[in-house]
């Protein structure tokens, strides 16, 4: 225990600073290192204000899979907007009351399970038989849908990548030859919980070695970008 070291630390934390630790560096600087994408798999990409206004591009109907599906606002919005056949939200409502992110207290105040509130937010498209949930690791739960049978994958779970590179090894096989893959949070870094991210590289990856053209640029506010994918077609 170093008291001088803890003093210098509570001293940059209250003036608004944080320290790093040594491998949150370098996981980030391992996650920046990744192949640049060549100018055919990029020339034909348009930016869009945000994330919801590309989904007022898409094709509508079909099938829709969420990948990550936090509190539900944005499964209502692939819902509303793109009006899918079939919906899945994939998740492993891991959520617990006391503990929410982002400042949340949507379980408190409900009393329910994540699982339980995410169910209620969708319960209209539920009892319509058209929404499904499935609750579990998002790559298990993947391989439970038929190959080649989605329309539209968002995706947006843990962001490591190894995680997102793991889903995508999924993802590839379910997808239409003409689905769409929208990727949530494709930045190097999460400043407000402070983990390192690696959507970027896994994401690069996959567009290379199965030529996927990029179709959207989604600004944010905070630099979560989205990136929209299809198939590239010469």
């Amino acid at each position: 225990m170093n008291p001088i070291k803890d003093y210098l630390k509570t001293l940059l934390l209250k003036s608004g600073y944080t320290l790093l630790k040594g491998d949150i560096r370098k996981n980030v600087k391992e996650n920046a290192v990744f192949s640049p994408l060549p100018n055919h798999l990029v020339s034909n990409a348009k930016v869009c204000v945000d994330r919801i206004e590309a989904l007022k591009l898409l094709p509508k109907g079909g099938v829709a899979v969420e990948v990550g599906v936090g509190y539900g606002d944005f499964s209502k919005h692939i819902l509303e907007i793109v009006q899918p056949e079939k919906f899945i939200g994939i998740d492993i409502f891991g959520f617990k009351e006391g503990k929410e992110p982002w400042g949340c207290q949507f379980l408190k105040e409900t009393k329910c399970s994540h699982l339980e509130y995410y169910k209620k937010q969708l319960q209209e498209y539920i009892d319509k038989d058209i929404a499904q949930v499935k609750q579990g690791l998002s790559w298990a739960m993947l391989q439970e849908i038929p190959d080649h049978s989605v329309d539209f994958m968002y995706v947006d779970a843990d962001h490591t990548y190894e995680s997102v590179a793991k889903e995508i090894e999924v993802i590839k096989h379910k997808i239409k030859p003409t689905g769409i893959i929208q990727f949530n949070d494709y930045t190097l870094f999460d400043q407000n919980g402070l983990f390192p991210f690696g959507v970027p590289k896994a994401v690069h990856q996959f567009m290379i070695e199965e030529q996927y053209e990029m179709l959207y640029l989604c600004l944010h506010q905070e630099g979560f970008y989205d990136v929209v994918l299809r198939k590239w077609a010469p």
